[in-house]
């Protein structure tokens, strides 16, 4: 199985690009296609690009912005014209950080977004995280 990432307002790229593939090797998922975006109008293209091209799609970094370019508010504006409720959204606890992660879904598309310090991404990338993906793309 294939999956997205996409970078947004991201420091430490290379260091969570490495920290999600070994994550996501366990689970034999690959990444398809790695991008970068620095404004909610470029993340929202990405988005779409991506989900055409698969079900699963992580975004790391922006989560440390307050105000109309940080990520929770950007996909809480995106998702208020979407079929997603708030049963479909959960929060995804980092011991590590003072950043939560999400896990947003809707239907068979996923959305997974982690801070952007590849520590905080391998302790938030759970075995409840793993079990979630697994059973919810079958692997």
């Amino acid at each position: 199985m294939k999956s997205d990432l996409i970078f947004y307002l991201a420091r430490r790229t290379s260091y969570c690009e490495k920290a999600l593939r070994k994550e996501l090797s366990e689970l034999s998922i690959g990444l398809n296609q790695v991008a970068a975006s620095t404004t909610a109008m470029m993340l929202g293209e990405k988005l779409c690009e991506s989900f055409k091209r698969c079900n699963l799609v992580f975004i790391i970094g922006g989560l440390g912005f307050s105000g109309k370019n940080g990520l929770t508010e950007v996909l809480s504006k995106a998702l208020s014209a979407t079929r997603v409720n708030v049963g479909d959204i959960r929060k995804l606890r980092n011991p590590e950080g003072k950043q939560y992660g999400y896990l947003i879904r809707c239907g068979k598309q996923i959305i997974v977004a982690f801070p952007d310090k590849p520590e905080e991404l391998s302790q938030m990338f759970s075995q409840e995280l793993k079990d979630y993906i697994r059973k919810a793309y079958s692997l």
